[in-house]
């Protein structure tokens, strides 16, 4: 009996020491989840932060100070260029004849472009496809002439085919004679952007006061318009030709010079300045387009609607440009580093007064983008000018 009540006794005892410290387990592990919630609570708002702060550190904000870090002489301020960029054989660049010839295609072309600019009016022939014609036009919708549809009497000129006209216009003037009067009748489309027209039957009257005709092609011709590249049809072709030869050749050059060269990496500031600048000139363009949008009475949209990107898009756009702006900056200062030119202000001035031509436009520029900025376009003349000097056709 006694046996029996000390080992109920000591069950007893075992079963509180078990309670016990099954409590202090599970108080011990929920102390150890506490603090892990903690910390990781702690960890989820301090995450928070550091993204907020990595963004903010990110974003690009809108600068319009183009100069800020370059120099008078157009060089990146404070940079050698040779440490960021690794040249391609600039002194070696070879330039396929394929890219700098006319085909015959593109040469037959260039000569009829050139015999339209002096086309003259003629009275006589008949209008036929792709002919450029002058009328005049009355239009009116159940015997009343609307608002838009006449010509005023002050003659219009317009090519056969191109689309300029409503659809059926154009078409039935084909085959009508210089000096005809012509009674077009044509449906304006239902997506018309006059609500009172779309979709409605008219009629115009129209008056075929010509037919535009190229002059002849001679040395008569050369003569007449093209005297300073030549005196016959043979020089005038061949000064074309040389013409395009060495626009092609600069204009390779100065592509592969760029493409075949590698950035290692951005100079910091300046780059980052380049970003801003990239955005201002976004923000610019917006607001000229917003403010001709309400000249006419229209709603240009959102920022975000302009640019048709979200944010993180954008920002990668940003940074895309401005890479591709800093490569060609870094590549023409690096070839003048490498040529070991002394590229004074002065000589950059005289350059970038060349190229403009015009003193107004020079002055623009340099009131719009600062001096440094402007003086960019003469790093590029003369960086290009060092790899023709040596480059070759083949």
């Amino acid at each position: 009996m006694e046996e029996n009540t000390v080992s109920k006794s000591k069950q007893k005892r075992e079963e509180r020491a078990k309670s016990t410290a099954k409590q202090k387990r599970n108080a011990f592990i929920w102390k150890i989840a506490g603090i892990v919630i903690g910390v990781a609570v702690i960890g989820l708002v301090v995450f928070g932060i550091v993204r907020i702060i990595i963004k903010e550190a990110n974003t690009i904000n809108a600068s319009g100070d183009y100069s800020k870090y370059y120099d008078d002489n157009g060089f990146i301020k404070d940079v050698k260029a040779l440490d960021y960029v690794t040249l391609c054989d600039y002194k070696n660049i070879e330039v396929p004849t394929s890219e700098v010839t006319y085909t015959d295609q593109e040469f037959a072309d260039v000569i009829k472009q050139n015999l339209e600019q002096h086309q003259t009016l003629s009275e006589e022939g008949t209008v036929k496809d792709g002919d450029k014609v002058n009328i005049d036009y009355v239009g009116t919708m159940d015997g009343v002439e609307f608002e838009g549809g006449n010509s005023g009497g002050n003659g219009y000129d317009l090519t056969i085919g191109s689309g300029q006209f409503i659809e059926g216009f154009e078409s039935q003037l084909i085959g009508h004679k210089a000096g005809e009067d012509v009674t077009v009748k044509v449906t304006f489309p239902e997506d018309y952007n006059k609500e009172e027209l779309a979709g409605k039957p008219a009629e115009f009257a129209v008056s075929i006061h010509g037919i535009y005709v190229d002059p002849e092609y001679n040395d008569d011709f050369v003569k007449e318009y093209y005297s300073d590249m030549g005196s016959t049809v043979a020089e005038y072709e061949q000064s074309l030709k040389d013409s395009y030869r060495d626009s092609k050749f600069k204009e390779y050059v100065e592509t592969h010079l760029v493409d075949d060269s590698t950035v290692n990496k951005y100079p910091s500031k300046y780059f980052k300045n380049l970003k801003a600048t990239t955005k201002y000139s976004d923000v610019q363009s917006y607001q000229y387009m917003s403010e001709m949008y309400t000249q006419y009475g229209m709603e240009m949209g959102s920022f975000e609607d302009y640019i048709g990107m979200d944010d993180d898009e954008y920002q990668a756009d940003i940074i895309d440009r401005a890479q591709k702006f800093a490569k060609s900056d870094l590549v023409y200062q690096a070839v003048l580093e490498a040529d070991g030119l002394n590229f004074t202000a002065e000589d950059a001035e005289t350059i970038v007064r060349g190229i403009y031509g015009d003193d107004s436009v020079y002055d623009n520029n340099i009131e719009t983008y600062g001096k440094g900025y402007t003086m960019k376009a003469a790093v590029k003349e003369k960086a290009v000018e060092i790899a023709m000097e040596t480059a070759k056709i083949k």
